[in-house]
């Protein structure tokens, strides 16, 4: 077997063959992880453009980021209205809702108003993340689960690669940053048209939603508390070191490191099309060796290339070590998601993934919040990034009191009883 055989088994290869409908589903719905991870990562590339045109304070710009995932209350109503009248209904509102925003956004005249225009594409734009994730856990056997999860990753991370190529040119196109997020509301809406007919997952028809506003909550909290503590655990203490890291890179390379816009561009398409196969790999290789044992690891190393990449980092070190922690970041993300769609039952799967997002991005705010504070003692964004990180490898803790998700169907690992 050949390296360009070994690469296509290893990288793209399903596991075994997908229906066609299936790989239907799968395009509608990584298309919409696509826009989102262009979406979301504009204002992290183009945090310098905004600022002058907006008047941003320095010590504000992580701040608006932490406004910006308020957004995510919101989000948490809108997944457990999923768990009662479907998915599908609710990817097509908030779809509806993110191309309007998005286009709120790319006319904003003012601060205020770009916060809220961004705020409000958030709401939808984490209700699609994460139902995404949702109906592919749902549609998807435990054979294929993980591959699929890792095609979904690799999506959102082409996305914001997208992004980052459009970002090359903000000093030539007109009105700069603005065409940027006006770009981003064109393919949205022709996912609109193409998800027409996208159909319920199969589960959740054969599943009766319960009848009580509080029955998929007093469920969660009744049957799996301690699953859902250890997953909160998780994605609070990896967020909190890992959020800002991953928001300020482009403004450290120019910053710091006196890069142009299109030297940022070159950096994320090239090599960040190597962090690209990372989700790929997550999912693959987390399905064969089990999700604790790669996320472990990619954790691990995620948090020493990034600690680097702040810190003493410089020249060809730069690309090196942001490849290696793009690409083990994108594979601890995808592996962190996937346990928050597959511990808990159809009933409450996106009420549970909702508030794995939350806390997710709660974390990351926090830091964000952290590192302003410490950037006003340190007067560097590096190296309050840096402190931040130590922080990372503690979520690690509660991963090996999870149970093993791989290559067990969504029943299967329902029933199993908590280790704690």
């Amino acid at each position: 077997m050949n390296l360009k055989q070994i690469f296509k088994r290893i990288y793209i290869q399903a596991p075994e063959p997908i229906p066609s409908e299936h790989r239907t589903l799968l395009l509608l719905i990584g298309a919409a992880m696509l826009i989102a991870g262009y979406d979301v990562n504009i204002y992290g590339l183009a945090i310098p453009q905004i600022q002058q045109s907006l008047n941003i304070a320095e010590s504000d710009v992580g701040r608006i980021v932490v406004i910006f995932r308020l957004g995510m209350i919101p989000a948490i109503g809108l997944s457990y209205l999923a768990d009662r009248i479907g998915r599908r209904n609710l990817l097509m509102a908030t779809l509806a809702g993110a191309t309007l925003a998005t286009i709120w956004t790319a006319f904003a005249q003012s601060l205020p108003e770009f916060v809220a225009a961004q705020t409000l594409a958030r709401v939808c734009i984490y209700t699609e993340e994460l139902l995404c994730v949702v109906v592919i856990a749902e549609e998807f056997n435990e054979r294929t689960r993980g591959w699929a999860m890792g095609q979904l990753g690799a999506m959102a991370a082409l996305g914001a690669g997208l992004a980052a190529l459009v970002f090359g040119f903000v000093n030539m196109l007109p009105f700069g940053w603005r065409a940027i997020y006006l770009l981003g509301a064109v393919p949205l809406l022709w996912l609109l048209w193409a998800r027409r007919t996208l159909k319920e997952t199969s589960r959740f028809r054969d599943h009766q939603a319960l009848k009580s506003p509080i029955g998929p909550i007093a469920s969660l909290l009744q049957h799996y508390p301690m699953r859902l503590l250890l997953l909160v655990c998780i994605t609070v203490t990896y967020s909190f070191g890992m959020g800002s890291g991953i928001i300020f890179v482009s403004k450290h390379l120019q910053s710091a490191h006196g890069w142009s816009p299109a030297q940022v561009t070159m950096l994320i398409i090239g090599a960040g099309t190597i962090g690209v196969l990372g989700n790929i790999a997550a999912g693959i290789l987390s399905d064969r060796f089990g999700r604790r044992i790669v996320l472990t690891i990619t954790v691990l190393v995620s948090a020493a290339a990034y600690a680097s990449f702040y810190t003493w980092a410089t020249g060809l070190w730069l690309p090196v070590l942001w490849t290696i922690g793009i690409f083990t970041y994108m594979a601890s993300d995808i592996i962190i998601s996937a346990f928050g769609a597959e511990l808990f039952p159809t009933s409450h799967r996106s009420l549970a993934s909702a508030i794995r997002l939350f806390f997710w991005l709660l974390g990351g705010s926090i830091g964000l919040l952290a590192e302003a504070e410490m950037y006003e003692q340190y007067q560097s964004h590096g190296t309050a990034i840096a402190w931040l990180i130590l922080a990372t490898p503690l979520s690690l803790l509660p991963v090996w009191f999870l149970p093993e998700t791989a290559q067990k169907s969504l029943e299967e690992i329902s029933k199993i009883k908590p280790k704690i």
